[in-house]
Parts: structure tokens; C-alpha cells; sequence
């Protein structure tokens, strides 16, 4: 797995200007693509209307019209940014609040293809004019349009940012950065402003070295941020999630910086700490309690609730993902396209008697600081805390009543993805005792499993992301604990049957990345078991040996095909296992898998070399390698059978 895509997340949706919403247009099944180009045409006329009522309907109309992605694409083709454009600089400020807002819909509900056209039609010029504006003597009064555009442009900016990379570019060129350094002052521009000011520096400066040369102009500033204290329970959320966001961008121009900086790190722990604290079962209680009536609220009052409890999901979420991406160590995924063939690429020489366990690609160690504050701020049992999915079937009746419901679900189960996937980081990273010792360990890696066979056995909430992060956090606790040749006691109570109900679960998996997952995991398993020495359980060391070569025979991925001979490598490296190697006939077995492994390979190389590094890897490894395997274990059994 690795670093972990930051999730730009969205501003809650809402009336920009306080005028009603336009509630009788809604898309439904009669409308013909003739009747919605009418309908568009119409709306661009009212546009530009001279009659102030008029275009301020039409940018609702748009706006709610967006909502439906093929819409936003159609919007976006016609040249919406032409069309509207020019109106960011209005005279009226209504009327640039609401433009600011349509666009920024527009751009949210089209996303990437959108987003492009966008671009392709220089929104940037305008926009960035209009913000602009913004930059001499302006001082946000507590409500106003003027308030509402900025917060909407630069939401939009930072949309545009998010989806195209000539957006970053422009933003580079207008040193916008440097621009949106000056909101940082919480003081003159509040919270709010503060708030989405900082996101979309976030997204500016991913992988952006330009911003984070001028945002690192401004670390004090924002390490002083996260020493704000709430004077009350109403500002308590807000300031939790703009310190998160403060964290998170410091993470960032952080790891682009030589000199140490346990200093902010230790201020950004403490933060996530505080964070990850806040019980997300009592959440789930409360938002329980308002959701199902929400619709029928006659006030405004419950749905504010529900966005500030939402607000805090999307918070904890936000910190399980820096936390997760805090010991990454960045690697280029690039492939050169003049990559040699696989039959000329050559390693140096292996000694296979050496230790299997050493990896070519190991995850950068966290500094002892780190690991000390991670101790004091029990963070790593916080972490735990979130794997553990926790909305049950009645609850999610419930949920699954309204829109928000069903996204408030997703939430949860957003949150026990990241903090898998941030476990799965963290492991690799720290040494054993701060995971409570082996044995708890292992503890850990068995209650993830029974999660993971309920979430498997729900296909409602069965999602990939879901899936690749449980089995990935599996998947490394194990290989943590062969690292330090653990033994486990518990492992004893695995049988045959055990490992055959795994052995299901992978043919029956679809997503190629779970089913290696589960491949390392069923390695991993049968290494722990060698190094216990318990001839008992030598049965099940020749069942997932038999299961992972019929597996290299039958499988079409050849990434995949080497990912199990890579397994069957490794269990078999040490000269101990030679009489178990001659039991299951290893060698002739392998050597039939061979034209099957080179065919895959030279069918899939030219799209082998597009994906990532780690796919091309394996491959190229084990082509080098499995040649050399055989031959050793072919002598060392022979050696054995005289």
C-alpha cells in the first residue's frame, strides 16, 4: 500500500446568498437531451440578461443542474467558463458570490473531465483576478457576500488545483501561494477563511516544490496555529479541524526540509492525538438520534448538528491519513519507457540460504522522539480503536434512511480504512513493544481477521478501498512479526481447516491487489510456523506450498503469478525445509509453472511497465531468480536423497 492519497474534502453544500434555491427544477427521466439543451440554451441567455432576478435564476438553475455529472460535463463543453467568467468581476457582489458558487458546483460535481475544460478555458485568468482584489485593505465582516465569494473562489481554486495538473501550474505562475499566505491571520480573517485558505494550500503545495518554498516562508505562523486554544464548545470543532488542516500542511513542507524537525512533529502529534481522543462510537449515537427526522426538521438547527458531528468524522479521517502518510518514504512510481526486456535484466547473484525476510524496499524508521510522543499520546491504541467498524446492522437501517445517512456510512467506513492503511505505514516503521509484544500483536492481526470476514461476507459494504486496507494492515503485522522470527504461541490453534477457509477466500476474490495480500499473508503465516519448529504443523506448510503453485498455473496476472512463486521462494530459501521441498516435488512442479509465468510475461510487459514500481519489480525479480531457485534446491535435494 503506502502513501495515501490525500482526500481533498469538500465543503458542505449551501445557499451561497441566502436567496431560495431553485426546488421546481429537478432532472428526471422526461427530460429528452433536446428538452435539457433548450433548457441550457435558456439559462445561458438569462445569463446575460440585463434583469438582475433573471441571472442570478439562471446561475441557481445551473448550479443545481450540475449536480448530475453528465450535466456538469455538458455545462463545462459549452464553454460555461466564457460564459461566465467574466461576471467573477461583476460590479454586483450578489451576483460574484453566486458566479463564484455555480462554477465551484460545476467544477465539484464534474470533477477531472470538467475540471480540464475548465482549464482548457482560462478560468484561472478571472478567478485569479477576483481574488486578487481581495488583497490590500479587505477585512471579512461576519456575513456577506463579499465573505461568501471569497470562500467560494477559492474553494474553487482549490477544486481546479485538485483535478488538473496546469492548474497547479498557473497557481505557480500567479504565485498564488504567496497570495493565500496572508489569510493565514486568524485574527483579521477568522476561522472560516483561515480554514479553506489552508486546505487549498494543502492541495497546492502536494508534490508542488514552487508552493512549498513560499509556504515554508511562513512555518512559524502556522506552528503557532496549532496553539490555538476554544473558548467554547461552538468553536471547539472548527479550531480542531483547522489545526488538523495546519498539521497536515506542515507534515508536508516538513519532508521537503534537511534539518530536524521533531519540534513541529511533536505539535502535529499531540494534535492528532486530540483528535483521535474524541469517541466516534458517541458520534455515531447522536447523529443516530437526528438523522432519520433531518428531512422533517422545521429548523435549521438539527442539520447544523449533523454537519458539525459530520465535520469531525471528515477531521479523524483527515488525521489517520497524515499519520498514515508521516513515515512514508516517497518513492518515483515513474517506469522509463526504454525499461530493458525482463529476459535481459539481471541481479547480483543470491545466496538462497540467506534470511527470506530482508526486503529490497523497507519503509523509512521513525525517530526515537516520534516514537516516545506516539508512546506518551497512546496513539498507536487510538489507532487501534478505529479499525474497528462500528455502526451495526440497526444503525445502518437508519442511516441508509436519507441521502446524508448513506454518506455519513461512508464516512465510518472511511475512517476504518484510513486507520488500517495507517497501521499498515506504522508497523514497518516501529519496533514490536510499542504494538503491546508479539504475542498482542497477533492478538490484533486474528480481530482483524473476523473484521474482515464480516466485511467480506457484506457486500453493501464491501468496498475495494476497504478490502486492500484491512488485508494490506494484515498483511504487515504478519510480516513484522517475521521480521523479529516471533514465536506464537496462539498460532497453534490454526488447523488445515483454518487456512482452507483462506485458501477460499482468495480464489474467490476478485480485486487482484486483496488476493496478493492474502498470498503474503499465507506466506507469512507459514514462516512464523518454520521458525516455531512444530512438526505438527507441517500439513499445513505443504497446503498452502500445493495451493500457491496450482495458483502460479492457473493465474492471469502475471504480477500476480509471481507474487505466489515469490511466496513458494521464500518459504523454501532455508536448507531446513529441503525434505518438505521433496515431499510436495517442488522442483518439477516449479519447472512446469515456468512457460506459463514467461508466456504471462511476455503478453503483459507492455502494460506491466506502465503501472507502478512495485508490480514491475516482483516480476523482474523473480524472472531473474526463480532459475537460480531451482537449481539450488534441485542440488540440495539431491544432496538430501543420498
Amino acid at each position: 500500500m503506502g502513501k495515501q492519497k490525500r482526500q481533498r474534502q469538500k465543503p458542505h453544500k449551501k445557499n451561497p446568498t441566502g436567496l431560495p434555491s431553485v426546488q421546481e427544477f429537478e432532472l428526471n427521466e422526461e427530460l429528452t437531451k433536446g428538452n435539457r439543451e433548450k433548457i441550457l440554451q435558456n439559462v445561458y441567455d438569462d445569463i446575460q440578461s440585463c434583469n438582475l432576478e433573471e441571472k442570478l435564476s439562471a446561475l441557481q438553475i445551473l448550479a443545481s443542474m450540475s449536480c448530475d455529472f453528465s450535466m456538469a460535463k455538458q455545462i463545462a463543453k459549452d464553454g460555461i467558463a466564457k460564459i461566465v467568467g467574466p461576471l467573477l468581476m461583476d460590479q454586483n457582489a450578489v451576483i460574484r458570490a453566486n458566479v463564484a458558487y455555480t462554477l465551484r458546483e460545476i467544477a465539484e460535481n464534474g470533477k477531472e473531465e470538467v475540471c480540464n475544460d475548465l482549464i482548457k478555458d482560462d478560468i484561472i485568468t478571472p478567478l485569479t483576478a477576483l481574488l486578487r482584489q481581495y488583497y490590500s485593505d479587505w477585512k471579512p465582516k461576519e456575513v456577506g457576500d463579499e465573505k461568501v465569494t471569497f470562500i467560494q473562489a477559492v474553494s474553487l481554486l482549490w477544486i481546479l488545483c485538485a483535478n488538473n495538473e496546469n492548474a497547479i501550474k498557473r497557481a505557480n505562475e500567479e504565485d498564488l501561494a504567496s497570495f493565500l499566505i496572508k489569510f493565514l491571520d486568524i485574527n483579521i480573517y477568522g476561522i472560516e477563511i483561515t480554514t479553506i485558505v489552508t486546505r487549498s494550500m494543502i492541495c497546492l503545495s502536494d508534490e508542488n516544490d514552487a508552493a512549498i518554498d513560499k509556504i515554508k516562508q511562513s512555518e512559524s505562523v502556522l506552528s503557532n496555529l496549532l496553539d490555538l486554544k476554544a473558548d467554547d464548545d461552538k468553536t471547539a470543532s472548527k479550531i480542531l479541524f483547522l489545526k488538523t488542516c495546519i498539521a497536515d500542511l506542515l507534515i508536508i513542507i516538513s519532508n521537503y526540509t534537511d534539518y530536524n524537525r521533531i519540534h513541529i512533529f511533536h505539535k502535529v502529534l499531540l494534535v492528532l492525538s486530540d483528535v483521535l481522543a474524541i469517541d466516534h462510537k458517541q458520534i455515531l449515537s447522536h447523529l443516530i438520534s437526528i438523522l432519520p427526522h433531518e428531512s422533517n426538521a422545521s429548523s435549521n438547527d438539527k442539520r447544523i448538528k449533523v454537519q458539525e458531528k459530520r465535520k469531525i468524522l471528515e477531521v479523524q479521517e483527515q488525521a489517520l491519513q497524515i499519520l498514515a502518510n508521516l513515515c512514508f518514504e516517497y518513492e518515483n512510481n515513474a517506469i522509463d519507457s526504454d525499461t530493458e526486456d525482463f529476459e535481459t535484466m539481471e541481479l547480483e547473484p543470491e545466496n538462497f540460504n540467506d534470511d527470506p525476510t530482508n526486503e529490497n524496499l523497507k519503509m523509512s524508521t521513525l525517530p526515537v522522539e516520534l516514537v516516545e510522543i506516539l508512546n506518551n499520546c497512546n496513539l498507536i491504541d487510538k489507532i487501534w480503536h478505529k479499525t474497528k467498524f462500528i455502526v451495526d446492522k440497526n444503525n445502518q437501517e437508519i442511516l441508509d434512511q436519507t441521502e446524508e445517512g448513506k454518506a455519513t456510512l461512508k464516512q465510518f467506513c472511511d475512517i476504518q480504512c484510513a486507520a488500517f492503511l495507517c497501521l499498515n505505514n506504522l508497523l514497518p516503521s516501529i519496533e514490536i513493544d510499542v504494538f503491546g509484544g508479539v504475542d498482542n500483536l497477533f492478538r490484533k492481526f486474528m480481530e482483524i481477521a473476523t473484521e474482515f470476514k464480516y466485511v467480506t461476507k457484506d457486500s453493501e459494504r464491501l468496498e475495494t478501498s476497504i478490502a486492500e486496507a484491512g488485508s494490506a494492515a494484515m498483511r504487515a503485522i504478519l510480516q513484522r512479526l517475521v521480521e523479529v522470527r516471533a514465536t506464537v504461541i496462539e498460532l497453534n490453534q490454526f488447523t488445515c481447516d483454518d487456512i482452507q477457509a483462506m485458501l477460499i477466500e482468495v480464489n474467490r476474490c476478485v480485486n487482484s491487489n486483496v488476493r496478493v495480500n492474502m498470498i503474503r499473508m499465507l506466506c507469512n503465516l507459514v514462516l512464523i510456523i518454520l521458525n516455531n519448529k512444530d512438526s505438527k504443523n507441517y500439513e499445513i506448510i505443504k497446503l498452502v506450498s500445493t495451493f500457491l503453485l496450482d495458483l502460479s498455473k492457473t493465474e492471469n496476472l502475471v504480477w500476480v503469478i509471481a507474487e505466489s512463486l515469490d511466496a513458494i521462494m521464500d518459504i523454501y530459501a532455508e536448507d531446513e525445509t529441503d525434505h518438505l521441498a521433496a515431499d510436495i516435488k517442488l522442483v518439477p512442479r516449479l519447472l512446469s509453472v515456468m512457460p506459463h509465468f514467461k508466456n504471462k510475461m511476455h503478453q503483459q510487459k507492455a502494460h506491466l511497465q506502465g503501472r507502478t514500481v512495485s508490480y514491475y519489480a516482483i516480476v523482474s525479480t523473480v524472472n531473474a531468480n526463480l532459475m537460480r531457485f531451482i537449481k539450488y534446491k534441485q542440488k540440495r535435494i539431491r544432496i538430501q536423497s543420498k
